[in-house]
């Protein structure tokens, strides 16, 4: 059997970021080269030459150090690997390149593998070619990517053991057959093109990605790279590709595309406004909440810098932060005002190694809302500073929630304390009245609201203080009782007014009473004389002693007026008389 003329491995590429130190291409056979299982992402740099023949270290190193951007290098060295102790030979061409987007220098390594001689020890035969073509057929049957060889009609010639393992079939089964046997029929045009563009162009490295079916239908996404081999004579004889399955590729390709899908939908949906901006302050991503806010389309936004797109911003607030999360590539929150919308905002910045994640929400509404709120609550605070009626309330553990100006000033002249929030409550007194007070307030926290007289003799000498005072539990949103609220009036002036009017009452029932009962008496007797008068007689004796009768009758009646008058005025009169009999 002749050996292929082409390396196992050809232009295995590696595209290593070195102003962020990450990867930013892994060609798909640097596991067969550094010993890493397939779909692990190193994270050091050159990770592969920890797998370097101890013997090559030294004039890698040397090499290594000549290269410049102006001055790429070539370096050949053996690599050893656990899982194949024998050597294999690669060749490592080396380049420094700057982005011309992001001015970023990038690593470049293209690594090709070669087969080295070997010395045989059989006589009579071309050991070095036996030897070569066992240590091929070796190197073919152990690696896990596929190899196969097409004649120029497309019929194969070759598989190597991976490809018969992973598409079920033997290489009897497969030699000899047309590359249609195990294509998926929406790729055969593509692939006959594929071949035919190969066969045309020899030297020319044809990639091909195509999903290929193994003996039981079930379908195999692959990646390929196919070229022409050719004679001496320059004339193309077969068509050798080599491949990988690229199955968990692919569906790791989908989760991601899924959970890309699944976040862009999620940014849309959200209210919040949503922006990505690169290191370079350029957008990259914007939803369209942000695009309202802003009254600028996704096509205004995208790839633009925000400086330029929104000049307004230049040396604000907005800047500052996000310059400052950039650089210290801590997260951010500030709430900014837009003069020209009459908005309020609060953004929220999130920096990380590839640029911004901005977060911003409109707080318009509850902007105005808390200026409303203090507002009222000055209003309610000066209404009820404004009163001499004391206000108070407690929590649950009888300490100070608020207290009106009236309240603080009445306990800080009655004791000497100033009352504080979240102080207890100051009660003070005798022990009697320290422990009525304690009273009210556990009536009060178990539900009851009720209004009691209160009559304060401890402030001072002379007439004691009256004070109405209600208490009302306080309730939160689940109508738990959180507290208790308290409300006192003096009503000394008005109890006073209430005992006057209730005393003059009396008198005027007295009155009354002198009215229609101690009067009426007297001018009866008054008038039944007047009757007896004898008015043609007069000086006769009954006229007489008519007359002294009414003379009686009309010192009665002063009495009675006088009784009358004191009563009246000062509620002290003269006794009445038991009954009307003053005779």
């Amino acid at each position: 059997m002749q050996p292929s003329i082409l390396p196992l491995i050809s232009e295995c590429i590696i595209a290593f970021n070195l102003s962020l130190q990450q990867y930013i291409t892994i060609g798909p056979c640097i596991s067969m080269l550094s010993g890493y299982p397939e779909n692990t992402v190193p994270t050091e740099a050159d990770f592969w030459h920890a797998a370097i023949h101890p013997a090559d270290i030294e004039s890698v190193k040397e090499a290594l150090s000549r290269l410049s951007e102006d001055e790429p290098v070539q370096v050949s060295y053996r690599t050893l690997t656990v899982n194949d102790p024998g050597s294999r030979y690669i060749t490592e061409k080396r380049s420094i390149y700057t982005d011309a987007i992001t001015n970023q220098q990038i690593l470049l390594s293209i690594l090709n593998e070669s087969v080295p001689p070997v010395v045989s020890a059989r006589p009579g035969v071309n050991d070095d070619a036996l030897k070569r073509e066992q240590f091929l057929l070796s190197l073919i049957n152990s690696q896990t990517n596929f190899l196969v060889r097409l004649n120029t009609k497309g019929y194969f010639t070759f598989v190597n053991k991976r490809y018969c393992e992973v598409f079920g079939y033997t290489d009897a089964e497969l030699i000899g057959q047309h590359f249609a046997i195990n294509t998926a029929p929406e790729d055969m045009e593509r692939c006959q093109r594929a071949f035919e563009e190969c066969v045309a162009a020899p030297g020319k490295i044809i990639p091909l990605m195509r999903e290929k079916l193994d003996k039981a239908g079930k379908r195999h996404p692959s990646e390929w790279e196919f070229i022409s081999i050719i004679n001496e004579e320059g004339d193309v004889t077969e068509i050798q590709g080599v491949g990988q399955d690229i199955s968990q590729k692919v569906e790791i390709q989908n989760e991601v595309k899924r959970t890309v899908e699944k976040l862009n939908d999620f940014i849309e949906s959200i209210t919040d406004s949503f922006l990505i901006l690169d290191n370079n302050w350029r957008f990259i991503k914007t939803n369209k909440a942000f695009e309202a806010l802003s009254h600028k389309s996704s096509e205004e936004l995208v790839g633009n810098s925000i400086w330029d797109v929104f000049p307004t911003l230049n040396g604000g607030q907005a800047e500052q932060q996000f310059r400052l999360a950039a650089e210290t590539q801590q997260t951010l929150k500030f709430t900014e005002y837009v003069e020209s919308s009459r908005l309020w905002l609060r953004i929220a910045v999130y920096p990380s190694a590839e640029g911004l994640t901005v977060f911003i929400k409109d707080i318009t509404r509850q902007k105005i809302a808390e200026k409303e709120l203090d507002w009222a609550r000055s209003n309610l605070e000066a209404l009820i500073n404004n009163t001499d009626d004391l206000i108070w309330s407690l929590d649950k553990n009888n300490r100070y929630v608020f207290f009106n100006t009236s309240y603080r000033d009445v306990v800080l002249h009655e004791t000497g304390i100033v009352p504080v929030n979240g102080q207890d409550v100051v009660i003070y007194g005798p022990a009697q009245t320290i422990e009525i007070w304690a009273g009210y307030y556990r009536r009060a926290l178990s539900g009851e609201r009720y209004t009691v007289i209160y009559e304060n003799t401890h402030s001072g000498p002379g007439e004691p203080l009256y004070f109405e005072v209600s208490f009302n539990p306080i309730y939160n949103d689940a109508q738990e009782i959180v507290g208790t609220g308290c409300f006192a009036r003096e009503i000394t002036a008005r109890l006073r007014t209430e005992r006057e009017i209730v005393a003059q009452n009396e008198r005027l029932r007295q009155i009354a009473s002198l009215s229609s009962h101690e009067l009426r008496r007297p001018v009866a007797s008054m008038l039944g004389l007047i009757n007896v008068i004898d008015f043609e007689d007069f000086a006769c004796q009954e006229n007489k002693e008519a007359i002294n009768l009414l003379l009686v009758v009309g010192n009665e009646i002063d009495e009675v007026i006088r009784a009358i008058v004191d009563n009246t005025f000062t509620g002290e009169g003269p006794a009445l008389p038991e009954n009307g009999n003053n005779n």
